[in-house]
């Protein structure tokens, strides 16, 4: 009887083991999703989300008043942009060659220390015209122009310092260093410049005050640098 039933507890002892593993092993038992299984569920999963994104979307879209005030203000932006990089590459130049007056309104208003104002885009266009053909009679090629650009936040303005240094023709006639401030306006809608004033006017170390400005200023500057020798009118007249 011992013997019978040692044996029937050898055979079962397989059984037991096979059962006790496919109990403990559930891995077997898992079914693992496919990728597309995956992809499947992940987008149903965020489709709500793309719903309610595109419903934020549509909600803050804005009025046709405040889209239009939006647009403007790009557009200004862009101007700007244009007219920093148009006066960059015209200001090294600027003494010798014509700059582009694209970025100019055919209205603008030019005013200078001495309160001589010019306006219009053919006036302000001779004024370029008038200034190089002096420079180009009365001052050698050695003449040259330094300047610095930023955007003045607080005026809204394009604000250029610049530094000349003119050397006369005149023999033993000492060079004229001009520095001054050129502040130039946009205009909100257009973007074009609509006023270009130059202010800190200073020669030769000596602050410019009305009723001097730039044409008076190199005009006596000629006059004093007769060198010793020269009569009268053999300066700026006899050039």
């Amino acid at each position: 009887m011992r013997i019978l039933t040692c044996y029937l507890t050898i055979l079962a002892v397989p059984a037991i083991l096979i059962n006790g593993f496919q109990q403990v092993s559930p891995l077997r038992r898992i079914n693992h999703p496919s990728v597309s299984d995956l992809q499947a569920s992940s987008v149903l999963e965020d489709s709500p989300v793309s719903s309610d994104l595109t419903a934020e979307k549509k909600t803050d879209s804005l009025s046709p008043v405040l889209q239009h005030i939006v647009d403007e203000r790009n557009e200004f932006q862009l101007n700007l942009g244009k007219a920093m990089d148009t006066l960059r590459k015209d200001y090294p130049q600027i003494l010798k060659k014509a700059p582009d007056f694209s970025i100019y309104h055919k209205d603008i208003n030019v005013v200078d220390p001495s309160g001589v104002q010019l306006t219009g885009l053919s006036n302000y266009r001779y004024s370029f015209s008038f200034y190089q053909t002096i420079i180009k009679v009365l001052y050698s090629s050695r003449s040259g122009l330094q300047f610095r650009m930023v955007y003045d936040f607080a005026r809204s303005s394009i604000r250029i310092s610049w530094n000349v240094v003119l050397f006369p023709k005149v023999p033993m006639a000492r060079p004229l260093y001009v520095d001054g401030v050129s502040m130039y306006k946009l205009d909100s809608k257009s973007g074009k410049i609509t006023e270009h004033r130059i202010e800190n006017l200073i020669v030769n170390g000596t602050p410019q005050a009305p009723p001097y400005g730039i044409f008076q200023m190199m005009r006596e500057e000629m006059l004093s640098n007769r060198p010793v020798g020269v009569p009268v009118g053999a300066g700026v007249g006899a050039v």
